[in-house]
């Protein structure tokens, strides 16, 4: 699927909220999986500039700063809402070459214009050595979104429903692994699973509705999101009804490589 930026800056990631709903429904994950800590724990000792680019709702450059005051950390976000202290696009860096001393890129490379140009611009601005860190989904993360919303089609009157757009199916694990590979020459993957089990329809809805931006505009022609989303919280809510929780089953990791 293609990727409209001026969704993203002005539904999507005009400001925290949304942004917000996406990261609240972890509170129920099983194992507890916490990729900034990963990300913190892969990075070392590393000297900065480190650039965080995507930096979304800060935490991987609150906790880097809050463990290593010392190292010059700089958030940078294409959404001015976000509050970035620089403004810009990851496949179009506003820096120098061989400056950095590392860039992270955590879930957020599918968001791209350029794929393949995002990564190789996030080598350019690397010095010798420097460290490579991208989070995002394998192929299998999560597909009862999509399961979700087939059935909530059929229960509308759509009886082929069109395929789930998936945004970040254009840098999963499996192909960043190979397209890092293909620029820094080698690529570590560590990888992360585990299961969302969400007794309450609200934090499921308040997710739904937080990626409204891109998926309103996939819906079959005549309906509207009320309607989708309102057939949506009947099976979520009878989902639980039966067995206690809305689960979802979560593949995720970190991509690691060196200049």
């Amino acid at each position: 699927m293609t990727v409209d930026h001026a969704v993203l800056t002005g539904q999507e990631y005009a400001d925290g909220s949304r942004l917000s709903a996406r990261i609240a429904i972890y509170a129920w994950q099983r194992p507890r999986v916490d990729l900034v800590q990963l990300a913190l724990d892969r990075l070392g000792e590393v000297d900065g500039p480190v650039l965080d680019v995507g930096w979304g709702a800060g935490g991987y450059t609150g906790a880097l700063r809050a463990a290593r005051p010392e190292v010059w950390v700089i958030p940078v976000d294409l959404a001015a809402g976000l509050a970035p202290e620089v403004v810009g696009e990851v496949d179009r860096l506003p820096f120098a070459d061989g400056r950095a001393g590392a860039t992270l890129a955590m879930h957020m490379l599918y968001y791209a214009t350029d794929v393949r140009a995002a990564v190789r611009e996030l080598r350019r601005v690397l010095r010798p050595g420097g460290r490579f860190l991208a989070s995002t989904n394998g192929r299998a993360d999560k597909p009862e979104w999509a399961d979700l919303r087939a059935a909530a089609l059929r229960d509308l009157g759509v009886a082929d429903p069109p395929p789930y757009p998936k945004v970040d199916e254009r840098f999963t694990l499996e192909d960043g692994a190979e397209l890092v590979r293909e620029v820094f020459g080698a690529c570590t993957v560590v990888e992360r699973r585990s299961e969302l089990v969400v007794p309450d329809a609200e934090p499921v809805l308040a997710y739904l509705h937080s990626t409204r931006g891109h998926h309103a505009r996939a819906l079959p022609t005549g309906l509207t999101w009320a309607d989708y989303l309102s057939a949506a919280e009947r099976r979520i809510r009878a989902d639980i009804d039966r067995t206690g929780a809305f689960r979802l089953t979560a593949h995720t990791g970190i991509l690691l490589a060196a200049a």
